[in-house]
């Protein structure tokens, strides 16, 4: 299955960019899309559903999920999936110890670290590491191959911004491994289409 779970949208685009985004996943082949928006805690009710359901109105197989900033103090419920965003912090397990189900972007990127005391606790949360194409540099490859050692989940995003970089990446990181393989079902809490 060929997916892309981190793609920035515009929901205030014109109706020809909407249909860039469909286009591109299609010429990419994605049978799944994962779009996310940077989640603000003043974002009202309204403005969180009515990104849902333009999410669900597209002519792709899509997901509906939010870029989450540390630290967070309420997760909206409802989306299909979140990932968390770390800045210029050691993420240990204290930290993790709170989430759940969430998927930790672009890692080792904007001045984020990770200790491997963590790893215990991303194995027993179910938390995904991203590998995200557009922070990928060679200097990480040692660090996914520990994480698939330890049999982390790894999804694969591209942190596109635009409809033209959607699956940005790919051919470059499927000569490391392959972004596709199987990520676990509870992963994404409410589409399970990662069997």
């Amino acid at each position: 299955m060929r997916y892309d779970m981190h793609v920035h949208i515009n929901t205030h685009g014109d109706e020809g960019e909407m249909e860039k985004y469909e286009y591109f996943a299609k010429m990419n082949r994605l049978d799944v899309v994962g779009f996310v928006i940077h989640y603000n805690p003043k974002m009202s009710r309204k403005e969180l559903q009515d990104y849902k359901d333009f999410i669900y109105s597209l002519e792709i197989n899509a997901l509906a999920g939010l870029e989450l900033y540390y630290p967070t103090e309420k997760i909206p419920s409802g989306f299909d999936f979140y990932i968390l965003h770390f800045s210029n912090i050691t993420v240990d397990a204290d930290i993790l110890s709170s989430f759940h189900n969430i998927i930790i972007a672009h890692p080792l990127s904007y001045g984020m670290r990770l200790v491997n005391s963590a790893i215990p606790i991303i194995k027993r949360n179910n938390i995904g590491i991203e590998c995200n194409s557009a922070h990928y540099t060679s200097r990480l490859q040692k660090f996914y191959y520990e994480l698939k050692r330890e049999n982390i989940t790894i999804p694969f995003g591209s942190d596109a911004h635009t409809p033209e970089e959607i699956g940005a990446g790919f051919e470059e990181l499927q000569g490391i491994f392959s972004p596709f393989e199987k990520v676990k079902r509870d992963l994404i809490l409410k589409k399970n289409i990662f069997l």
